[in-house]
């Protein structure tokens, strides 16, 4: 079995994304390679899974890779059987909770350089942490006042974004170009990269450096842990909490459709958005007609 899965992750290689590619070489080294061959995997996989103590998520990611192997298995002709239906694991997502304003206004005046810049940049523009480590400086169009976001940093190569829709221009609003300016100052070693690393070999900062500067200052600002992905979290909800065009944040973030935008992260607001003012304002008015009689 073995064999066949180097041959499977070599055929496979250059069309997976290297994270992907790394995930399905994890999943079928770790979990197929000790079935002997294609009948043991196919009646024995099932109640392998149920065994297994990872989430149910992890399951159903195993599960789709396998299939991906199985069906190139069988163009290859290297097994004519079929892969019984196993029905998909439930579980349940934990939602990652935005930061309020308040925080974000924390981390972005106080988190240590050159992370500030960062995380501010994360949270005035919602994109990726893969498409923000694949910025060059002359993606910034300063005469347009626009960012041009068309690759993504994968495992240390460079990818297409995550959808087409993810080929995008984000807005270089003041903050982000008073960001470029310091960055574009303190580029020592005239680095291409935008996120440039301080070591003197140059290159792009690590996503584990990033990380680790996030865990920090959430700590240091005795601030709920959440992963590094929760800035695109906060740009949406807060986005759409101060009544920002819906099409304009779906755009900015590179969803195809807006309502993608809500399905996502309308329920996100619960605690930012003040639910219910609005309409009061506009039947009401700011004051209300309701007068007290004695």
């Amino acid at each position: 079995m073995n064999g066949i899965i180097d041959q499977f992750l070599r055929t496979y290689q250059g069309r997976l994304k290297p994270s992907t590619y790394l995930d399905y070489r994890s999943i079928l080294k770790h979990h197929i390679s000790h079935f002997e061959n294609f009948e043991d995997l196919n009646l024995g996989l099932e109640e392998y899974l149920a065994a297994l103590a990872i989430s149910g998520k992890r399951k159903n990611n195993i599960i789709s890779a396998i299939r991906s192997f199985v069906s190139w298995a069988r163009r290859r002709e290297i097994w004519n059987g079929t892969l019984y239906e196993i029905p998909r694991f439930r579980w349940r997502g934990s939602k990652i909770k935005p930061l309020s304003p308040e925080e974000a206004r924390l981390i972005m005046a106080y988190a240590p350089f050159p992370y500030r810049d960062y995380f501010q940049f994360a949270i005035l523009t919602g994109v990726r942490t893969g498409e923000a480590l694949g910025l060059r400086f002359d993606d910034f169009d300063l005469v347009k006042r626009r960012v041009s976001i068309r690759r993504a940093n994968s495992c240390g190569q460079m990818v297409t974004t995550k959808t087409k829709a993810g080929e995008r221009d984000v807005p270089l609003l003041r903050p982000i170009w008073e960001v470029y300016q310091r960055r574009r100052q303190a580029n020592e070693l005239d680095s291409p990269w935008f996120f440039y690393s301080a070591h003197p070999k140059g290159g792009i900062i690590s996503r584990q450096a990033l990380r680790k500067a996030w865990k920090a200052i959430l700590g240091a600002f005795d601030i709920d842990p959440r992963p590094l992905y929760a800035t695109r979290h906060t740009f949406a909800s807060l986005s759409i909490a101060a009544g920002e065009d819906p099409l304009w944040v779906a755009k900015t973030m590179g969803h195809s459709r807006p309502d993608q935008l809500f399905l996502e992260y309308a329920s996100y607001l619960e605690e930012v958005k003040p639910d219910g003012e609005k309409i009061i304002e506009l039947v009401l008015g700011r004051q209300s007609l309701m007068r007290v009689v004695p």
